[in-house]
């Protein structure tokens, strides 16, 4: 059976989906998460309730604002399938829905502009050019750093492959591991620009755990 690691610190999220698949997670974390203080995320659900479209790019994000709570009553824009699934759960609607990324994300919100007022509480270290696409008048992107993502070295577990879900693991992974002889598999193209000095990088079609571990497991000729 063919070991993949699995460098998110959500391996009971991510496992499930490679195992599905016939292959099997070694959990590797590779990023250690800093919540911001309990002040920006309260403030961060005060404007949520007034703005007129939230942003959202994680399930993270859902479950560190609203875990116990709904999410308001406010349109929201979701990076992928998963984000939009935990949007969905904790009670919010979902207008927009990415699929492949916050840069096709912002292409399709941009057919709509302008979109008034947008909070997007979101991780301290993330991209923000994508976001060039949908400023104009009319539309203000208020963004909230609401956690962080510290790259940590793994462990040395031997693996065939290895599943990246954010720049900032490839970085972790980095710190110890080389990349050598691994197939390599990235969540999105964001995170694909991290390894691009490795060849070969698979990249599902969708941003999702599920859509990895399916693209991984036909690459490395899984049996289903």
């Amino acid at each position: 059976m063919k070991r993949v690691a699995i460098t998110t610190d959500r391996f009971d999220v991510a496992a499930p989906w490679f195992a599905a698949r016939g292959l099997l997670p070694v959990r590797l974390p590779c990023i250690r998460v800093e919540t911001a203080p309990d002040e920006v995320l309260g403030q961060a659900r005060a404007e949520a309730e007034s703005a007129d479209l939230l942003l959202i790019t994680s399930s993270r994000t859902v479950d560190l604002l609203w875990g116990d709570e709904p999410i308001p009553d406010v349109p929201v824009a979701a990076v992928g399938e998963s984000t939009a699934a935990a949007v969905e759960e904790a009670g919010g609607h979902v207008r927009f829905v990415g699929s492949a990324g916050l840069r096709l994300l912002a292409a399709e919100m941009r057919r709509e502009l302008p979109l008034g007022r947008i909070v997007f509480p979101r991780a301290a270290n993330s991209d923000p050019d994508p976001l060039r696409q949908i400023r104009s008048e009319g539309t203000e992107i208020v963004p909230f750093d609401v956690y962080r993502t510290v790259p940590i070295a793994p462990g040395r577990d031997p693996v065939d492959a290895v599943a990246f879900a954010s720049p900032s693991a490839v970085e972790g992974w980095l710190l110890a591991r080389r990349l050598d002889g691994l197939v390599v598999g990235a969540i999105g193209h964001t995170t694909a620009v991290a390894v691009t000095e490795h060849r070969p990088v698979v990249i599902p079609a969708r941003p999702s755990h599920r859509a990895l571990a399916e693209a991984l497991a036909q690459f490395l000729e899984v049996p289903v």
